[in-house]
């Protein structure tokens, strides 16, 4: 019986103990230092890239993923807009080095759609104009907001952008 007396006063002395705090943050904030070492290597070109890795030049659909990125960053920039014809079209031409390879970007992406939509008319048996106008379409809905597009406006286009 004394044994439980003395459980009972011990736990009603600690039940009334205040709980003490523990502080988890810091004064000041934690300061970090990084290291961190770079090492490049330069491998033999025949251990280096697969040819599955590089689009082959008769392989348009490979090549306009291999470019994705670029031609979204180059709509990003609102350089370029996708035209009504389902083809890019620079908006704004820069100058030097980068406004050549811009234009020879687009020139690389709009061969590959066009040789795409060939093989679509002519698998489809329609118009090319009528694949043009669905790619356009196409694009144009996926476009994100901001970017520019060309769509049919009186008996001409007119360039908006998404909203």
């Amino acid at each position: 019986m004394s044994v439980r007396f003395i459980l009972l006063g011990a736990l009603g002395f600690l039940g009334a103990c205040k709980p003490f705090d523990v502080k988890l943050g810091t004064e000041k904030p934690l300061k970090v230092d990084i290291k961190m070492k770079l090492d490049v290597y330069q491998h033999d070109p025949k251990e280096g890239a697969k040819k599955s890795d590089v689009p082959a030049a008769d392989d348009p659909e490979g090549a306009r993923r291999a470019r994705l990125g670029e031609i979204q960053a180059l709509k990003n920039s609102r350089l370029v807009g996708e035209n009504h014809a389902g083809l890019l079209e620079i908006r704004n031409q820069p100058t030097g080095e980068y406004g050549d390879y811009v234009k020879k970007t687009v020139e690389s992406e709009n061969s590959d759609r066009k040789r795409l939509m060939e093989k679509l008319a002519k698998d489809r048996a329609v118009p090319l104009a009528e694949i043009e106008r669905s790619q356009a379409t196409l694009f144009r809905q996926s476009a994100f907001a901001g970017e520019w597009y060309e769509e049919a406006a009186g008996s001409g286009f007119a360039w908006k952008q998404k909203n």
